[in-house]
């Protein structure tokens, strides 16, 4: 299309379905005032977000489709535009005096027009006073207010704010189409399926990529693995002196843990006759997953499964990273000795 934006084409690529419903819509004029994006990272949500905020906005809009170079669809790509006020979580939530500066700007007219677009980013990370503090603007919008809530767990969305909001939900990317992505940007193909194996969003695994950090805990991760593998007590040293080099903040630790999840679910998969390499992460270190599973019995390795399952528990309760990592280490040691 001649004038499609990015962001248009990209909405279109990754929820082409949704978006032609969304463009017949905004072009009867019967737009919703409150919408609840719901699906998995990477799904698209942002973009279709994205490409709403161009059409109400854009100066030049043709055949309803924005023309992605006037001054309104700039300062919007460039997240400048006054009248689109984006809101996301600070650290794990979305506080309530978040929504209190939310609020403010419900109150003010538009500054430059006769529309205003609100995007609440992770919209299931507000905590309970700020949802409540946010209902009764989406039960009472002014004309012309217009609120976007993305998520990517609906259930985790206060009940009253979800009665309230027309609901889309968007089904994961397909494998394929993740996978093109992933080329595009270059990502080896050995780190493609265990990212894959972790997240749906492309946007992701690239900032994980940076500084060659996702590659340095994958093979901290490994050497860990073929340590514990073989019950030898150094995997309880590795934590120490190699894995916490890269668990650097709580999202990384995060990432890691799934990543030691990721690789014994692998071998539990090999022990079960799977050897697939669709249904397999980590296929570079497939020969090592073979000889793990062939060693020890399937009751072993589920138990050993279940152990790494339990880390975000621990983590959830304020164990630290060191800690939950040391003592997976020892427990799946003693597991696989028996």
């Amino acid at each position: 299309m001649e004038h499609a934006t990015q962001s248009e084409w990209q909405a279109e690529q990754l929820q082409p379905a949704i978006s032609q419903r969304l463009k017949k819509t905004m072009a009867q004029s019967e737009l919703a005032h409150a919408y609840l994006f719901a699906g998995p990272s990477g799904s698209g949500k942002k973009a279709l977000a994205q490409w709403m905020a161009l059409r109400l906005f854009c100066e030049h809009s043709e055949a309803g489709e924005p023309d992605g170079t006037c001054s309104e669809c700039q300062r919007i790509l460039s997240g400048n535009h006054p009248d689109v006020v984006v809101a996301a979580p600070e650290g794990r939530q979305i506080k309530v005096d978040t929504i209190r500066r939310l609020k403010a700007e419900f109150g003010k007219s538009a500054m430059e027009g006769s529309q205003k677009l609100f995007i609440i980013e992770d919209a299931e990370k507000m905590t309970t006073s700020a949802a409540n503090s946010l209902l009764k603007f989406i039960e009472e919008p002014l004309p012309g207010i217009y609120i976007l809530l993305l998520t990517t767990n609906k259930s985790a969305v206060l009940p009253t704010i979800r009665s309230r909001t027309q609901i889309i939900e968007l089904q994961p990317l397909p494998k394929k189409i993740l996978k093109e992505k992933l080329n595009q940007i270059k990502i080896p193909t050995g780190l493609q399926a265990i990212a894959l194996g972790l997240t749906d969003s492309t946007e992701q695994i690239e900032e994980w990529m940076a500084d060659d950090w996702f590659n340095q805990a994958v093979q901290a991760v490994i050497q860990w693995y073929k340590e514990c593998s073989r019950t030898d007590l150094i995997a309880f040293v590795t934590v120490q002196t190699t894995l916490l080099k890269t668990a650097t903040d709580r999202e990384r630790q995060m990432v890691i843990l799934d990543l030691m999840t990721l690789i014994w679910r692998d071998t539990l998969m090999v022990a079960s006759g799977i050897s697939e390499s669709d249904s397999l992460h980590f296929i570079d270190q497939l020969a090592i997953i073979q000889e793990t599973a062939q060693r020890y019995r399937l009751d072993q390795l589920l138990q050993v499964s279940e152990l790494t399952l339990e880390t975000r528990h621990l983590m959830d309760q304020n164990v630290s990273f060191q800690n939950t990592a040391e003592q997976l280490s020892l427990r799946i040691i003693n597991v696989l000795q028996r």
